[in-house]
C-alpha cells in the first residue's frame, strides 16, 4: 500500500482512525500536528478511510514521531513498521524520539530505538490545594526557557498553544485538545515551580486536565494523584540509536502530550 503525505482534508479520517483504536478523536491535536509537522497515511484499499497513520514533527536537530496507528482490520500486515520507517527516513539525520505503548514498544526496539526515560499521563478534575499559582505571561518570556530546556527553537509550535502561564524560570501552557485540557509543556527549575505552573493553568479550566509528568519526578506524579488526577499507562520514551536529546532535561517536567 502506498504511503502518502496527508492534507487538511484528511484530518477527519485521522480522528476516525484514532477512534477505531479506542483512542480519543482529538481533532485539535491532529490539526496542530498537521500545521507544525507532517502527517503520513496509508489509504484503506476499500475506501474505508485510513489504514494507518504517523506524525513527524521536526525542530532543528530533533524530530518526534507520534500517532502511529493501524486500523484493526489491517493489523499484523507490516503497516506500522512501514509508516514508521517512512517517518524516520523523512527525519533525515535528526535525533528521533517517540513515546511507545506496550503494544508498539517491541516494534520500535526492533528498529533500533532505545529506552530513554518516559512519562505517565494523569487525567482528572484538579482539586486545588490552595498553593501558589503561576500568572499569565507572554511568548517572549517563554522562548528562551524552552530553548534552554529542549535545545531547539520550537516557537512555531509554542505560538499555537495560546497564552502561557509563567513563573521566574518556568512556564506551562493549557491547551484544549477536544476532550481534555492538556497542561504542558511544563518547564521549570524545581518541583514547586512545576506545581505552581500546573495550579495556574488548572484554575482556569472548568473540566478535566491532563498532565504527563516525566518519570524523573515521582513526587510531582504523587502530588497530581493527591489532587485527583488518575494515572494511566506508562509511556516509555525511546530514542533512535540511543542518541542524546539536546537541552537541559532537568527542566523538562512534562511534555505537551506524548506527541511533541
Amino acid at each position: 500500500m502506498e504511503i502518502r503525505t496527508l492534507t487538511a482534508a484528511d484530518l477527519p479520517a485521522c480522528s476516525d482512525l484514532a477512534e477505531s483504536r479506542s483512542w480519543p478523536r482529538e481533532p485539535p491535536k491532529w490539526r496542530l500536528l498537521h500545521e507544525t509537522g507532517t502527517l503520513f497515511g496509508i489509504d484503506d484499499p476499500d475506501g474505508l478511510g485510513l489504514a494507518a497513520s504517523a506524525a513527524l514533527v521536526a525542530f532543528g536537530s530533533v524530530a518526534s514521531i507520534s500517532m502511529v496507528l493501524v486500523a484493526p482490520r489491517h493489523g499484523r500486515r507490516g503497516l506500522g513498521r512501514a509508516i514508521t520507517e517512512r517517518a524516520v527516513s523523512a527525519a533525515g539525520d535528526r535525533v528521533v524520539w517517540l513515546h511507545a505503548s506496550t503494544l508498539g514498544r517491541p516494534l520500535y526496539e526492533s528498529m533500533g530505538f532505545v529506552a530513554d526515560g518516559g512519562c505517565r499521563g494523569h487525567v482528572g478534575r484538579f482539586a486545588d490545594d490552595g498553593g501558589p499559582g503561576a500568572s499569565p505571561g507572554s511568548l517572549a518570556e517563554v522562548l528562551p526557557l524552552d530553548l534552554a530546556a529542549h535545545g531547539v527553537d520550537r516557537r512555531s509550535f509554542l505560538a499555537r498553544l495560546g497564552t502561557p502561564f509563567v513563573v521566574d524560570g518556568g512556564f506551562a501552557f493549557g491547551t484544549d485538545i477536544g476532550h481534555v485540557t492538556v497542561i504542558g509543556p511544563v518547564v521549570a527549575r524545581s518541583v514547586e515551580q512545576a506545581k505552581a505552573l500546573i495550579r495556574g493553568v488548572a484554575r482556569t479550566v472548568p473540566g478535566e486536565v491532563r498532565v504527563d509528568p516525566d518519570f524523573r519526578f515521582p513526587s510531582l506524579a504523587a502530588w497530581l494523584e493527591e489532587r485527583g488526577l488518575v494515572p494511566g499507562p506508562l509511556a516509555p520514551r525511546l530514542v533512535l540509536g540511543g542518541r542524546s536529546l539536546p537541552g537541559d532535561s532537568s527542566m523538562r517536567f512534562a511534555p505537551f502530550t506524548r506527541a511533541v
